[in-house]
């Protein structure tokens, strides 16, 4: 006898949710195991939950889309293999992912202090060992895995406010979470703010910054060069070494996690993955206040954007008097906007390289000659204006 060609029995899929985690569902439909479904259903053996949630045959996905009623790219978008371009460039890797992938973008430190590591096979946010994580309250109401849960992207559930724990077990036959309910730490605000935009990139395909939204590729490669840049090896900081240690300081952990050599992310302790989130997060929020200087050429998507004064209608170099009657401005009141103009010039561009070039290359308009030029770098220096932002943008 042929079998059905359109199952009856098949859950819809819940957001973001894996391909083994639906699959045990739509198995338990029927009392059977998914491997029994995956078998005797379809005809494939051996596939484990880490092959199927990773990069599973595309004529297994071609067919569960058929007998489910699915489109394929929603079936697809259950595995990590449908999440390249946006989250991976591929799952082949390649000796210079890292670069590709890491070094794009810069938010704390210019791209010259960076050292570029290369390591071997490597994959971002792909863990080197398996660890089953979950939000005990998700789990709590069914047995539904996210396939983000299987990647070190959030350390927190964004629906429950709860942190993401590790568990033993097969929800929901059993399930032995490794800490007690009641012992918790508490959720830092700024990883509440963290783990919603990269919440918002999985969900929405777009995060909203506080210069403009981005897309959710360039959100998670900066998040990631974040990452990078606060395991950077100490003596890469220059001058910057002190406002990175604030960030450790703010967030309460060691500096650089602990960590005495470099490693990838991806090969860290849970642990340590999540005070390096922690500090992402902190450094996010110090950026955002302006409590913290960042150099990278990407740290102005994380700062407001300036505040614009709007005309009130007044021709420009008049003031209006008592009478309604415009009068031409004083000495002393034109010198004083200039000084106010120039103080918030050198307080912008103390902070905004963009800002810094623009005042500079005002500045050198009248400059003659080299000992001039670098008369002007030095009065630049002493105003506390970084002079790696004129470098960094000189040949833009």
């Amino acid at each position: 006898m042929r079998p059905p060609e359109r199952w009856p029995l098949h859950p819809a899929p819940a957001a973001t949710e894996s391909l083994s985690s639906w699959l045990r569902r739509t198995a338990s439909s029927y009392g059977m195991y998914s491997y029994e479904l995956l078998e005797h259903g379809l005809g494939h053996r051996e596939l484990s939950d880490a092959e199927l949630d990773l990069n599973p045959p595309l004529h297994l996905l071609d067919e569960l889309a058929k007998r489910t009623g699915l489109d394929h790219h929603r079936v697809r978008a259950m595995t990590m293999a449908g999440w390249v371009p946006w989250l991976f460039d591929s799952l082949a890797p390649a000796p210079d992912t890292y670069e590709t992938y890491v070094h794009q973008l810069s938010v704390l430190l210019p791209p010259a202090r960076r050292q570029i590591y290369t390591p071997r096979k490597w994959l971002p946010w792909l863990p080197e060992t398996g660890v089953l994580r979950g939000c005990r309250e998700c789990l709590e109401s069914g047995p539904t895995l996210l396939l983000f849960w299987q990647l070190p992207l959030m350390a927190s559930c964004p629906v429950h406010r709860r942190r993401l724990e590790t568990y033993e077990g097969h929800p929901a036959d059993y399930i032995l979470w490794a800490t007690p309910a009641h012992d918790q730490r508490e959720l830092p605000e700024s990883l509440i703010v963290l783990d919603r935009r990269t919440w918002q990139a999985i969900t929405r395909g777009s995060v909203d910054l506080p210069r403009y939204a981005v897309h959710s590729g360039v959100w998670f490669r900066l998040l990631r060069t974040l990452l990078d840049e606060l395991t950077t090896a100490q003596g890469r900081y220059g001058r910057q070494l002190e406002d990175v240690r604030r960030v450790w300081d703010n967030c309460g952990h060691p500096f650089r996690a602990g960590l005495h050599s470099w490693q990838p992310f991806e090969a860290l302790h849970w642990t340590r993955q999540q005070q390096l989130l922690e500090a992402a997060a902190a450094a996010m929020e110090m950026i955002e206040d302006g409590s913290l200087t960042a150099r990278g050429t990407s740290a102005h998507l994380l700062r407001p954007e300036p505040d614009t004064p709007i005309s009130d209608g007044t021709p420009p170099g008049s003031l209006t008097g008592a009478a309604g009657v415009q009068k031409r401005p004083t000495l002393d009141e034109l010198w004083n906007q200039a000084t106010a103009t120039l103080d918030a010039c050198i307080a912008a561009a103390k902070k905004d390289p963009v800002v810094a070039k623009h005042l500079f290359d005002f500045a050198r308009y009248g400059c003659r000659s080299e000992e001039s030029v670098r008369g002007l770098r030095d009065a630049f220096a002493e105003l506390q204006i970084p002079l790696d932002f004129l470098s960094q943008t000189e040949n833009q």
